[in-house]
């Protein structure tokens, strides 16, 4: 879907071409984000699907131009975005905004996503040298509505929210999993298929507790009373 702009889908040997965003909006249930934080471009080949709809955030359009990915859409501000890249995706529908803004750019795309009532974002390049940038990204996983699943991927690590209060989540043993409150502290916490596990803990902000548990087995439980947990998750990827 992504080396050319529009797309051709063969069913009961008629051929129609996609020409419009709105029909690839319709199409696609997944969006996925590319940032212009530290990312391995080879990672974007494991982690993008061809249904997925492709919104480069402002520079993460430099990422794409050096694989084989068109972005379906460029949001941003537009001052981190290379000419070579604006050049190579001039093509491509943009949404600009002004550089002085409340929004970051990555906020703007996420907003954009759940006006379109995406089900599921991945987000990538989210992670980068800035501190204060990274949290912040991560920190936006908050705003976003439970419904949809929603995770940053930095190479082998999953960054996402538990969304209900009993959750499965599943995993190999020796994978290693590390949870924090992030606002307020989480009461009631049970952790079951760890190597650690807890039983109605009131796990505190800003404390260690959470820190690089394993999973002991291939599911594991965590349910809570109150609060909200955030997970990265170490996958076995690679």
């Amino acid at each position: 879907m992504h080396s050319i702009p529009f797309t051709f889908i063969v069913k009961k040997r008629q051929i129609r071409v996609i020409k419009s965003l709105n029909e690839l909006l319709v199409m696609s249930k997944r969006a996925a984000l590319i940032c212009n934080g530290s990312i391995n471009t080879k990672f974007l080949y494991s982690f993008i699907s061809e249904n997925d709809f492709i919104i480069a955030v402002d520079g993460g359009a430099n990422k794409l131009a050096k694989t084989k990915f068109t972005p379906n859409l460029i949001i941003g501000d537009m001052d981190s975005i290379s000419k070579n890249s604006l050049k190579k995706f001039r093509k491509i529908k943009q949404i600009k905004f002004p550089v002085e803004k409340n929004e970051i750019d990555l906020e703007l795309a996420i907003d954009y996503c759940i006006k379109k009532k995406f089900k599921e974002i991945i987000i990538l390049g989210a992670i980068g040298t800035r501190a204060d940038m990274t949290l912040t990204n991560v920190f936006l996983l908050a705003q976003i509505p439970k419904k949809i699943k929603t995770k940053i991927i930095h190479e082998n690590q999953e960054i996402y929210l538990i969304p209900k209060k009993k959750f499965l989540i599943q995993g190999i043993p020796g994978e290693k999993i590390s949870l924090f409150p992030i606002k307020g502290n989480v009461k009631g916490l049970n952790l079951k298929g760890f190597k650690y596990e807890l039983k109605n803990h009131e796990l505190k902000f800003g404390l260690g507790i959470g820190l690089s548990n394993e999973f002991k087995n291939k599911k594991a439980w965590i349910t809570t009373k109150d609060g909200l947990l955030l997970c990265v998750h170490f996958r076995k990827w690679f």
